[in-house]
């Protein structure tokens, strides 16, 4: 008999988690499957909190439960960041050499992000953004991390922050529902108030973004610089 392959294996867990949200509490749900989550993978990211969502609208939960499942769900997914920050820190070789192929990480790119550090306020807010942003797989950031030894504190606060506002963006999608957020948007885009609010956070977070490129920029330069005295 064939053994399964490595997508009928997460299938499976998939298919285990699907009916372990229908046994469990949410919260524990939420702990179990957010740990599972990060340390395996191919697990699609948004599956844990978007299934939660589903249950919990369900369930008629309030704004305090939904609170609680983000914080419980951060706090698992930054303990297994932290176990593979770990592993990559103490297995360097062993985790880029012979798993890198399968996660995206290579010593090339490690050397890379790191020569991008700068021991700022810049790597910190670079960390929280990698996490809250949806489409950034977040066992690479945490791979990545601990082979550039990252500050263990500065990669456990970072993560928490980063995690929360991906948990909750994705928590809110599935809660509310494309349709009805569809009609939240035809209810306020009208108003005044909400837009000055939506453009001056737009305004602030590209000035952000603008400050770190020149930052990332001047810095790649100075690599370069020194690599033609080499």
């Amino acid at each position: 008999m064939l053994p399964s392959s490595p997508m009928s294996i997460i299938d499976q867990i998939v298919t285990w988690l699907e009916h372990l949200s229908q046994t469990i509490n949410l919260q524990l749900f939420v702990v179990i499957g957010s740990f599972l989550e990060e340390i395996i993978a191919p697990i699609p990211s948004p599956f844990v909190m978007t299934t939660t969502a589903a249950l919990a609208q369900a369930q008629n939960y309030v704004f305090l439960q939904l609170a609680v499942i983000v914080l419980v769900a951060s706090l698992a997914k930054t303990v297994s960041s932290f176990l593979i920050y770990l592993a990559a820190d103490k297995l360097e070789d062993v985790v880029v050499g012979k798993l890198g192929k399968y996660i995206g990480v290579s010593h090339k790119l490690i050397e890379q992000i790191g020569g991008f550090l700068t021991g700022t306020w810049v790597d910190d807010f670079l960390m929280v953004l990698a996490r809250a942003l949806p489409f950034i797989p977040t066992s690479l950031v945490s791979v990545g991390a601990g082979v550039i030894k990252y500050s263990k504190k500065s990669f456990i606060i970072t993560t928490f922050l980063g995690v929360i506002i991906r948990n909750s963006f994705y928590l809110w999608v599935g809660y509310v529902g494309i349709t009805q957020l569809e009609n939240i948007w035809q209810e306020v885009k009208d108003n005044p108030l909400f837009m000055t609010i939506l453009i001056v956070a737009c305004l602030l977070v590209l000035y952000s973004l603008l400050k770190i490129k020149d930052h990332l920029f001047e810095k790649f330069l100075s690599l370069k610089k020194e690599k033609a005295k080499k």
